[in-house]
C-alpha cells in the first residue's frame, strides 16, 4: 500500500503543475530563413530560374561518339555524355559552370573536370548539326554522332 501511495503522490505532482499565466505560449519561432541543403558539385540548384545560364539546352543534350560501334560501347574513347549540369568525357567529367550558347548550332561550355587524380577547368567550343544528329568539337575538329 506504501508503493501505491508514493506512485499516485509523483503522479499527482507530475501532472499537477501550474501553467506558468507570464509564460509566451505562441509557438517557437525559427531563428533566420531556412537554408536549403548543400548539393554536390555539379548537381542542379536547389531553385531554378529564367535567368540560370548554367544549363545545357535540351538539344545539345545527349551521348554522343565517333560511329555506331563506339556508341555500343561504354567505355569507348570517344565517348561524350552531356546532360544539363554535367558533362562526361572517355576519362574525365565534372560539373558544367557555365554555358554560353552562340548562333548557328554553336555552344561554348565551360567545366570543371576530374580524371586521373587531378581536377582542372576545360572549356569547349561545339557545332550541333542542323539535324541534330553530329556534334563538332571546333577546337579539335573531332566529329561524333549522336547515339
Amino acid at each position: 500500500m506504501r508503493i501505491h501511495a508514493i506512485a499516485l503522490g509523483a503522479l499527482l505532482a507530475a501532472g499537477c503543475s501550474a501553467p506558468d499565466n507570464d509564460a509566451d505560449t505562441s509557438p517557437p519561432v525559427a531563428e533566420g530563413p531556412a537554408q536549403a541543403p548543400p548539393t554536390q558539385p555539379g548537381a542542379p540548384p536547389a531553385t531554378l530560374d529564367d535567368e540560370d545560364t548554367n544549363i545545357v539546352p535540351k538539344r545539345f543534350q545527349g551521348d554522343y561518339a565517333s560511329d555506331t560501334p563506339a556508341c555500343t560501347t561504354p567505355a569507348h574513347e570517344s565517348r561524350l555524355t552531356i546532360g544539363a549540369w554535367r558533362i562526361k568525357f572517355h576519362e574525365s567529367s565534372g560539373a558544367i559552370i557555365a554555358v554560353e550558347e552562340g548562333g548557328d548550332g554553336n555552344i561554348t561550355i565551360t567545366s570543371e573536370l576530374t580524371g586521373e587524380g587531378e581536377t582542372r577547368q576545360a572549356v569547349h567550343h561545339f557545332h550541333l548539326s542542323d539535324d541534330g544528329q553530329t556534334l563538332t568539337d571546333t577546337d579539335s575538329g573531332m566529329t561524333r554522332r549522336r547515339c
